[in-house]
């Protein structure tokens, strides 16, 4: 007896809900970032300061013939500044300006990996007091092992109308 039924050929398919994200260290603390939004990983070099900067703002680096301004994301989170040691890096990102995308370093105390996490792996932010911490800068909070890896999202963090709009940090360079 055959089965005149129609085969449904998307019965075994599953939706991709994952993304790839790259995960770094600011201080005790591991962060994760859309590697959609990362141009590049650069050695540690010297950071020329900026008059009148922002204080997140540490300065400006060359990176091939163009200055890059490099945020001190610790700062900014309020995460306890530890001296960067000779894992610390600049994770070149490249965040929304108008209608272009502009790069911004941020300091990181170590890159750890580029890492696949679904959607299913994300938790929420856990609500906390009486309504007044912003959470819009957070994804949510993924687990390797034993870590808690908190996923930011870069376009509320430095985005027009995140609490960190650094749009004037571009006016310098």
């Amino acid at each position: 007896m055959t089965d005149d039924s129609p085969t449904d050929l998307h019965q075994d398919e599953e939706e991709d809900t994952s993304s790839t994200y790259l995960t770094f260290d600011l201080g005790t603390q591991t962060l994760g970032v859309e590697v959609s939004n990362v141009r590049e990983i650069l050695d540690m070099q010297k950071i020329t300061p900026l008059p009148n900067a922002p204080l997140e703002v540490q300065g400006v680096v060359d990176v091939r013939g163009s200055s890059i301004p490099v945020i001190d994301l610790k700062a900014r989170l309020g995460i306890p500044a530890i001296e960067g040691g000779e894992d610390a890096r600049i994770v070149v990102i490249e965040v929304a300006e108008g209608d272009a995308r502009k790069p911004l370093g941020i300091l990181a105390d170590r890159v750890r990996d580029v890492d696949q996490i679904s959607a299913e792996d994300i938790e929420p932010c856990p609500s906390v007091g009486d309504g007044q911490w912003d959470s819009r800068v957070l994804q949510g909070i993924s687990r390797s092992g034993s870590d808690l890896i908190v996923l930011i999202r870069l376009d509320q963090l430095f985005g027009h109308a995140g609490p960190m709009d650094l749009s004037g940090a571009f006016q310098h360079v």
